[in-house]
């Protein structure tokens, strides 16, 4: 008989060193996994924000509640609020006519878009911007709502453009009627005129008669 006591021993050491250690290599190969995710994630979401920061018009994106969840510096200008108190608070409380702001993005969600639609961003200044917002809804992989993304187009500069058009075609069209008047004043004279030659030529002719 041999005592193999402790190469038993040794050998259940053993195995259950290997199995740690099988489950360290596991747990570690979950991790790199888990990192390799994440930096997936991270770089897809420096992306985005890459392209939300690129554009000068001011971009938002809405909950279903009517609750901002992101903007971009251009955003952060127009309102002259800083993201984090833009975060969190209604998407209608920055315009002039709020509930009409409300309007705007139910009406995307209900029909999956807005184009065109007019509001006016008020600057914590007070200062009023006149804008053109374009919406949409965007939504998970399983085709879930996730929220609305707007885009707002500045049309400060075009309206101004259009107000003075509608100045100077207002002025020309005074104008206008002034060279019209003046018209038909010289006309008038002009006819006045003939009319006294003519009677003038009507006198000369009877004092001829009346002397023969």
């Amino acid at each position: 008989m041999r005592d193999i006591t402790q190469r038993r021993a040794a050998e259940a050491a053993r195995t259950e060193a290997e199995t740690a250690l099988r489950d360290r290599e596991l747990e570690l190969e979950r991790s790199n996994a888990d990192l390799r995710e994440m930096k997936v994630v991270n770089i897809a979401s420096q992306y985005a924000r890459g392209l939300l920061e690129a554009s000068l018009d001011p971009l938002v994106t809405i909950s279903p509640e009517g609750k901002i969840t992101d903007v971009n510096e251009a955003t952060i200008k127009i309102t002259g609020m800083p993201r984090d108190n833009l975060v969190g608070t209604d998407f209608s409380d920055y315009f002039t006519e709020p509930e009409q702001a409300r309007k705007a993005y139910r009406q995307a969600f209900a029909e999956g878009s807005i184009t065109d639609y007019p509001l006016t961003i008020r600057h914590q200044n007070e200062n009023l911007t006149e804008v053109l917002y374009n919406a949409s809804v965007y939504k998970d992989a399983g085709g879930n709502v996730l929220g609305v993304f707007a885009t707002a187009r500045d049309m400060t500069a075009l309206k101004q453009a259009e107000r003075e058009i509608a100045v100077r075609r207002g002025k020309e069209l005074e104008r206008l009627e002034e060279l019209e008047r003046f018209q038909r004043l010289t006309v008038g004279r002009e006819l006045k005129m003939i009319e006294l030659k003519k009677e003038i030529v009507e006198l000369r002719a009877g004092m001829t008669v009346g002397t023969e």
